[in-house]
Order: C-alpha cells, then structure tokens, then sequence
C-alpha cells in the first residue's frame, strides 16, 4: 500500500511541475532585409499573413539561428514596437521558439 501511495505522490509531482508553455501566435521567418533605407534591415517574419521585420539583436536570450536556416517557422509572443519608422511593421518578440 505505501508504494502505490508514493508512485501516485510521485504522478502528482510530476504534472504539477510541468509548465505548458503557450504562445499567441505561429509564424515564419522568412529571411533578412537586405534593402538599404533608413527603416530597413533586421529579419522579415510573416505572422497569419502579416509580414513584420524584427532585429535580431533583441530576441530572447538562448534563441539562435543562421541565414542558411530560412525560412523555418516558429511560436511566439511579440507585440508591435510604436517607436519605428511608420509602416514598416516593426515587433518586439518577447518569447519564440522552433517548429
């Protein structure tokens, strides 16, 4: 009797310590903004049909990834950054990962 209560103790610590991780949207990186022009550059993402631009350089810390790797698609969280050059679609991404 005390074995199946410390494997049901067990089962419950073992759910309760997973985190499901939800994201609000799916996407694909698509590749980088070669254009030259003073709101260019950065990485085209297409979010549910919309395309968006990003900076590498700000993506959460532990998500990497090469040009050769494109187009791949990924989860995330992101919001839109309001302090960018109008009608470039600029996002901040606050959590991502792989597909």
């Amino acid at each position: 009797m005390k074995h199946k209560f410390y494997f049901l103790l067990l089962l419950i610590l073992l759910f309760w310590g997973c985190e499901k991780t939800n994201y609000e949207s799916t996407g694909t990186i698509t590749g980088a903004d070669l254009a030259m022009c003073a709101c260019c550059g950065g990485y085209f993402i297409d979010i549910e049909g919309t395309n968006y631009r990003f900076e590498k350089s700000e993506l959460p810390a532990g998500f990497t990834f090469n040009d050769e790797q494109m187009p791949f698609r990924v989860e995330l969280d992101w919001e839109v950054k309001t302090e960018t050059c109008t009608g470039f679609n600029w996002i901040k991404i606050s959590k991502i990962r792989k597909l």
